[in-house]
Order: C-alpha cells, then structure tokens, then sequence
C-alpha cells in the first residue's frame, strides 16, 4: 500500500505541474484569443470528444484490465484501434461542413478538419500509454506529460501570437499528438506490434462495447453545454460558458487525472486479488471527495472574484453560471469512480444506464427552463445531475452488492464537511470590503477554508483524517532522520 501511495503523490505532483502550465496557457490564451475564437474552438472540439469515444472503443480499458497481455492480444488491440482511428479520421474530416452548417459558423470546418488528422496517429501511441497506466509506471507517464506539456504550451503561444485564432489549439492538438506518441512508444522500452491482427477482436469488441456506450455518453454529457448553447446562443455564448465550467473544473482537473490513471488498474487487481471491492469503493470515494467538495463549494463563493482575477473583465457574464455548475460537478463527483470499479469487476454494461438517464434528463431541464441565461442554463445542469442519483444508488447495490444505507452513512460526512467549507468562505467574504481587490479576497478566504477543511476531517472523522495523520508522522520521521 505504501508503494501505491507513493505512486499516487507522484502522479499527483506530476499532473498538477502540468496543469498549472495549461492553466497558465488558459489565462494567456484569454488575453490573446477572443471570446469568439475560444468559442468557434469549443464548438469544434464537441465533435473531437465525442469521435475520441469510438476511436478507442474501450481498448485501452480492455489493456489495463485484462489479467494477461499476450503479443497477439496487443496486436488485435492495434487492430481494432486502426478500424476506429482512421474510420472516425474520414468521417471527422468529410463532414465538418455539415458541423459547420449545424452551428452557423463556416470557421468551424478547418479547426474540425485539423483535429480529425490527429486520428490518424492516435492508434500507435494509444497502447504503449495504456500498457504504461496498467504497469503503474509514473515515471514513465512524467516524462511523457511533461514533454507534451511544453510541446502544447509552446505550439499554442506560437500559433496564438501569429494569428492563428479559433486555428491556434487545433494545430497545438495535432503537434501534441504525434509527439506524445513517439514518446510513449520510446520510453515503454520493449517491441509493441506495427502490424494489426484480428484473431481476439471478437473477444475486445465485446468487451470494448460496453466501455464504448458508457464513454459515448459521458463525451455526450460533456458536449451538451457545446451543443445545445452552440444551437440556442451564440459563440460568444459558448465561450462564456466554457471559461465558467472551466472554473469549476479547476480542481477536478487538478485532481482527477491521478485518479483517471489509477482507479482502472487498481480497482482491477483488487477484484482480482479479493472480490469484492465495495468496501476499497466507499473508502476512495470519501478520500476524493474529502478534496473536491469543500473546494468547489470554495470556488462558488469566491466566483467573481476568481473569474475577474484569472480572465478579467471581459468574462464577468460567465460568473451566474458558477455556482450551479459548483453543484453539478460535486454530485457528479459523488459518482467518480462507479464507471472505472464497474469496468474493473468485469460489469461495463452496468454504467450505460445511469448515463443515459443522466443526458436526456439534463437534455429535458435545458429544454424546460431555458430562457436565454448562463446562470438558467447552469442550474438546469444541476438538476439534471440529480435526478441520476437514485439510478445510480441502485447500480451500486446491484453490481457491487453496495446498499444506499451504506453509501449515504459514508457519504453524509463529506457532504457536512462541505457545507462547513463553504459557510465559513461566505462568512469571510461578507465580512470582507466589496471593493478588496481580488487577490487579497482569494487568500483571505482561502486560508479560512483550508482551516475549516481541516476541522472538518478531524471533527467528523473523515478517512481523509487517517491520511493526514501518516503524512504527518512520515514528515516527522524524515525530519528526525534528517
């Protein structure tokens, strides 16, 4: 166990260096690019999440779960990876003008041609970076993030100061694409086919299917705010409304990828090793959440204040939208980990349902309240995500034998904890002057939540708690020894 922590505060340095550069690149890209341009992208991007679904049609799920990897397997996976690929590469790329037409906007069908390149030499860099994450291999997958982190930070500043516009990460994408790829193949260390077969592809598509409508449907619920925005608004719309989720998703991004690279292989190999694994659920639930709750409760007080310091005033419309997108990501993030243990104990198809009621339900919100607002719009994602809950309680107690009684007595505590966070960070702000510039605001308040966070693990005796105690105790022993 010591030695899978010791890997998780490696990733967990190594994915937050990275996103403090692309957070860096996103500020920067604010001053440099319009609200237009980072719209017209967003638009075009919808399309690539979505077509990233099919092109890995679970392969890479299929590589960090199965027990055994064979040469043959591997290359039945590089099989079925290149159908994908180059077919999602093809369509990408001939129906970008019916992409464009969909949403009024003719610049949309370079950025969307560009990115369908990418497709093309995705397949050989895809399964070296899977056989890494299954391995645990956090060396590794540093040097390949850190190299595709510089590579994108510089490609995007470059095209971004030559005027590229809504072009800039399109072309940044592509570059990144094919470096990581030679990274990952380079660093793995050993021979990966170049040659496809197709001797297990009945048994990967089988499996892969199920990881397919699952992805399918995430990539769908991410793409609604694109898509339905995109038809109903404007791009400026859009725009607004992609700097506002990605203000709420400043700590899931901190903290999600390390979880991502993770939650698969490990939940895999506990299934494995022991069967059930609700218990190993429940304790990494709380662990995640112990983090992401108080601070998007956190983020939906200080919402202007962060939005004006981070992108300026050119963005401030976007800031109605924050709080009610603070609640969709945290009920979301209740849910994190169902999919991977779902994958991870051989029951992919379980996940399908719950994603599906969640689209139509945030689809049938939208529809019911929209009335031309971000914050509406926001507030109608939020009520969509909970209306999934009660599905997803119910997955739980049918595939992993995980009773709602038992989910809600661990639950309960992170959801107070939360609540304490956030009361503590409006009572600072209220007490604060209006006009506190936004910087003195953010530290203020934030030294108030972070004290409250730690009160909050202690007094209700969080897992969280249990963590902090052993990384205070390894402190204190490495002082000693020093």
């Amino acid at each position: 166990m010591s030695s899978v922590r010791q890997k998780v505060a490696l990733q967990f340095i190594v994915s937050n260096l990275a996103l403090i550069a692309n957070f860096v690149l996103t500020i920067v890209l604010a001053r440099l690019l319009s609200p237009q341009d980072i719209g017209i992208f967003s638009m075009s991007a919808v399309l690539m999440a979505v077509a990233h679904v099919f092109r890995d049609f679970g392969v890479t799920s299929f590589i960090k779960r199965e027990k055994e990897l064979t040469p043959d397997s591997l290359s039945s996976a590089l099989g079925v990876l290149l159908i994908t690929s180059w077919s999602v590469a093809a369509l990408m790329f001939l129906s970008a003008p019916y992409w464009a037409h969909f949403f009024h906007e003719a610049r949309v069908v370079p950025v969307v041609q560009v990115l369908a390149l990418g497709f093309v030499f995705i397949p050989f860099g895809s399964i070296p970076m899977a056989i890494i994450s299954r391995e645990m291999d956090v060396k590794k997958s540093a040097a390949i993030g850190a190299v595709a982190t510089v590579v994108y930070f510089g490609a995007s500043l470059g095209l971004a100061l030559a005027g590229f516009g809504p072009m800039t990460m399109a072309w940044a994408n592509l570059i990144n694409i094919i470096i990581t790829g030679a990274m990952a193949r380079w660093l793995l260390g050993r021979p990966l086919p170049w040659m496809p077969s197709f001797r297990q592809i009945k048994g990967i598509v089988h499996f892969g299917l199920g990881n397919l409508l699952t992805a399918l449907l995430k990539a769908a619920d991410n793409a609604l705010p694109d898509i339905l925005l995109g038809r109903w608004m404007t791009p400026t719309a859009v725009g607004l409304f992609s700097r506002a989720n990605s203000t709420v998703n400043m700590v899931s991004t901190a903290l999600l990828p390390t979880v991502n690279y993770f939650a698969l292989p490990y939940m895999a190999k506990v299934h494995h090793a022991n069967g059930p694994v609700a218990g190993e659920y429940l304790r990494a639930t709380s662990l995640i959440n112990a983090l992401i709750l108080p601070a998007l409760a956190a983020i939906a007080v200080l919402a202007q204040d962060i939005v004006s310091l981070l992108y300026g005033s050119a963005w401030m419309q976007a800031v109605p939208a924050i709080p009610w997108l603070c609640l969709a990501y945290a009920i979301n993030s209740l849910f994190t980990l169902s999919a991977p243990v779902l994958t991870g104990v051989g029951k992919p198809y379980a996940a399908i349902g719950p994603n599906a009621l969640l689209v139509v339900a945030k689809v049938a919100c939208a529809a019911w309240l929209m009335d031309g607002t971000l914050g509406t719009f926001a507030l109608a994602m939020a009520l969509g995500q909970l209306l999934s809950v009660p599905y997803n309680l119910w997955i739980h107690e049918r595939y992993l034998k995980l009773g709602w009684t038992a989910w809600v007595r661990s639950t309960l505590p992170v959801l107070a904890q939360a609540l304490l966070v956030g009361g503590v960070c409006l009572g600072i702000r209220e007490a604060l002057p209006l006009d506190l510039a936004s910087w003195a605001a953010i530290l203020i308040t934030g030294v108030g939540a972070f004290a409250a966070f730690l009160a909050g693990c202690f007094l209700l005796s969080l897992p969280m708690a249990d963590e902090l105690k052993r990384m205070h105790k390894a402190l204190l022993r490495r002082q000693q020894k020093i």
